[in-house]
């Protein structure tokens, strides 16, 4: 499984997928995780190579900009707020399993 994570610069997440990675790791669960900031966002779109992509808080304002570029078996999610500031890699990946399904 591939998550992205995208924010704004791709800096703040980088904790948030550490701890999601970590979790991961924890229980067993084979998946590529990836922090990106939001210029990267199109390409990815455009090369489709993610299973679900968690969208931070502050590109809340940008949400419906980038679900209209993607293809309607996309899925792309904004975190909660509080996930998202508190880091919460447990939470967080639960949010990504839970949209793909798994």
């Amino acid at each position: 499984m591939n998550i992205i994570v995208a924010c704004t610069g791709g800096l703040s997440t980088s904790i948030l997928v550490d701890r999601m990675k970590k979790e991961a790791e924890s229980r067993g669960i084979e998946c590529s995780i990836e922090a990106i900031g939001k210029p990267e966002i199109d390409k990815k779109i455009e090369e489709a190579d993610f299973d679900v992509m968690l969208l931070s808080p502050q590109l809340a304002a940008y949400e419906s900009e980038i679900k209209e570029k993607a293809s309607e078996n996309m899925v792309i999610e904004l975190i909660d707020m509080v996930k998202f500031g508190s880091c919460d890699g447990h939470a967080t990946l639960n949010l990504a399993l839970e949209l793909c399904g798994k």
